[in-house]
This record gives C-alpha cells, structure tokens and sequence, in this order.
C-alpha cells in the first residue's frame, strides 16, 4: 500500500484485498494518511439445517460464506461519523454523515423507539442504521460514551435478501470496527446478543441470534451445532472428507420476518444430520444426508415457505442425484420465503452440478444465481487488520 503498512497479511480472499484497494483511492477524500486504520471482518453464513424451526429450535447447523463483510475504521479529530458504502447500482445512498450528538452520545443515548425513527425511516439509508444502530447499542447496553468521531468504510459481498444472513453480517463487522475502536473487549456471545438487540429492537428485522453467532464465532469449513434460541455453542462440526457443500442464490428473496414452524420432524432431522456429518462416510450414509435435506425442503414447501424458483432447484438436484450425479440432497437455507438453496455433494464434483443447475435456473428464470462455494472464518477468529501510517 503507499500510505499505509498492514499489520499482517490478509488472507481472507477479495474482501479485505477491495477494501484495501479502497482505502487507498479515497485518501485524502475520505481517510486521512496520518492516522491507522482498523480492519475487520464477518462473514454470511448458510442454515444447512435447523432453520426452518428459527430460534424454537433445539438445534441448528449452519456454515459460513467466503462473503463477508468487511469495515475499516479510522478515528476523527472531531465529533462526525462519515459513513460510506460503496454502491454501484445506484439503489440506496452510499454516504452518510451525522454527529455524535445526534445520537444523544457521549452522555445520554436516545432510546431505540427514537432511534427506529432515526436510522430506519428511508429505505434508501438502511444501511446506515445497521451501522449506526450498533454505536448506539454499545453506548446503551456497554456504557460507552464516544469523545470523538469517526470515518467508518463498509464493503460487503453477501447478497442481500436471499437468506444467508447479510445484516448479521454486517451488524457484527460494525459492532466489531466500534468496539475496538473505542477499546471494548467483549466476549463472543456479547457480540451475538447486541447485533439481535440492533437488528430487533432499532432496525425492526427478525434477525437470529445464531445467524450472528455464525458470524462471530465460526472457523473456515466447519459447521457450527448452535441452541436456535439462545446460540449457545453445542459443537464445532468438521466437514468430512470427500463432501462439500456449495449454494445457489435463486433471485428471489427470503422474508426476514417470517414465522418459524416447531416441527418435531426438523429436531429431529437436525440431530441426525449432525450424527451422521460424524459417522463413517460410507454411500449409504451420504445418501440418507441427502434424504434428510429433500425432507427438509419439502417442509418448507408444505408450509408455504419456498417458491417455484427454488422448487426448482431441489427437483434439478434431486434428478442429478437420481441419475448418478455428484449431488446427493438440496434444501432452502434461511428462515424461509426463497433466496438460496444448499446443495451437499462430492467434494470438488459437487460445484459443478451446481453450475449445471445454474444453467437450467437462468433458462427458466432468466436470473443467473450466485453460487456459494467457498468457507472463510468467523470474525473474531479473523481477529483485525490495523493499518499503520508509513511515515510514522
């Protein structure tokens, strides 16, 4: 970089790298040279069982994306927070700026029905209420009280809307780039319970607990087994060998808020997919993996929470697997309404299967899907980026 020096290496793919790319074309617009910078990261995550029952489940299996997002924060000498969010499609704002005071800060914090009024009142500036919704909740919930401002970049690659936990994501990489700027040391279920406080009680979205704990908590290619209500860390489950699991992005969009179904089935289907991850890999066992996923699926569907688009998706897989393809099962991923679908299958195969059914979506849908491939790590596992000035 010509300002700055990093700390360590990234190696956390695209994200980080962008966002470097970005610090350093917007000196001395946005950042200033002479002062360090604070790097850090969330990544999205994927439901691969258990979400269907939302926080009445007992148990939840889910995975984190290569996608993330990604903040980097930068102390001012003065009392504004800058906010910027690159946007290319021109559908929301991409800056914002207010001043400390206009959250009731340092002294006395608005409340949240004030702040739902504040943050969340333009669709266009949404983004920003994640962001700002999470200072506020650290001075509230934590005491903090800022005595200066701040310049706060977010880049995030999660696709929005379609079910794999984009807010979470963001909301914990701000609650993050916040908490050290201002020097909290809190614990990663501190982390998981204020971004549900931000998402619920300031940005009014059915955000989960466990999504958040994803973000916080998980390493690159492992699921995490989380208590769907509380989060609670159950077990870190590694992928086995030979499998993967991949994702395709639909075009539609997920409902955020919609009603979580307590089914027995699903508790029970969640606890055996967690046996077997565990048991030997033998066909018969990848096959009933399979069957738990198209079981699931169909759940979904017979309470009216998928669509024909990923209808669509679950049939072409199953179809593959039935004429011996490298897929065995696929299912919807989220709390339900559409956006992805998860596909487990051969290791190094299973990817392409996947983009063969991207191929039948875009001829059906017109919409060429994202595809969910890669795992990274959770963000205190990434720990932070500090960018120290060069001339220093």
């Amino acid at each position: 970089m010509k300002h700055f020096t990093p700390s360590q290496e990234p190696a956390e793919g695209q994200g980080v790298l962008l966002l470097f790319r970005l610090i350093e074309e917007s000196i001395p617009s946005f950042f200033e040279p002479g002062r360090p910078i604070q790097i850090v990261r969330a990544p999205g995550r994927l439901d691969i069982m258990g979400g269907l029952s939302g926080e009445k489940a007992p148990l939840t299996l889910s995975m984190p994306t290569s996608e993330a997002a990604c903040a980097a924060i930068q102390a001012r000498k003065d009392d504004l927070i800058r906010l910027w969010s690159p946007c290319r499609d021109g559908s929301r704002t991409q800056m914002l700026t207010v001043r400390i005071e206009d959250l009731g800060l340092p002294s006395t914090p608005i409340d949240y029905a004030e702040a739902r009024v504040f943050l969340a009142a333009d669709p266009r500036d949404r983004w920003a209420g994640y962001l700002l919704g999470s200072l506020l909740v650290l001075a509230r919930e934590h005491a903090l009280t800022p005595d200066h401002g701040v310049e706060l970049l977010l880049y995030s690659d999660v696709p929005n809307l379609c079910g794999v936990a984009s807010s979470s994501a963001i909301t914990v990489a701000a609650l993050r780039a916040f908490a050290l700027q201002f020097g909290l040391d809190l614990s990663p279920a501190e982390f998981g319970r204020l971004a549900q406080i931000v998402e619920r009680e300031v940005m009014q979205v059915h955000g989960r607990v466990a999504d958040a704990m994803t973000s916080v908590l998980a390493e690159s290619g492992e699921l995490l087994a989380l208590n769907g209500g509380q989060g609670d860390l159950v077990a870190r489950v590694t992928m086995p060998t030979g499998l993967e699991f991949v994702a395709l992005e639909t075009g539609t969009n997920s409902d955020a808020n919609a009603s979580a179904v307590a089914s027995d089935d699903e508790a029970k289907r969640t606890h055996r997919f967690q046996e077997l991850l565990g048991a030997e890999p033998t066909a018969d066992n990848h096959r009933e993996l399979g069957e738990l996923m198209f079981a699931s699926h169909r759940e979904y569907a017979a309470n009216g929470q998928s669509n024909e688009a990923c209808d669509l998706v679950v049939e072409a897989a199953r179809k593959r697997r039935d004429a011996g393809g490298h897929v065995f099962g696929a299912k919807l991923t989220g709390r339900g309404g559409g956006g992805t679908v998860v596909l487990l299958g051969e290791q190094g195969k299973v990817w392409y299967e996947a983009l063969r059914i991207k191929k039948a979506l875009n001829q059906a849908t017109g919409h060429s899907g994202h595809i969910f491939r890669w795992s990274s790590p959770g963000a205190m596992s990434f720990g932070g980026i500090v960018l120290k000035p060069k001339d220093a």
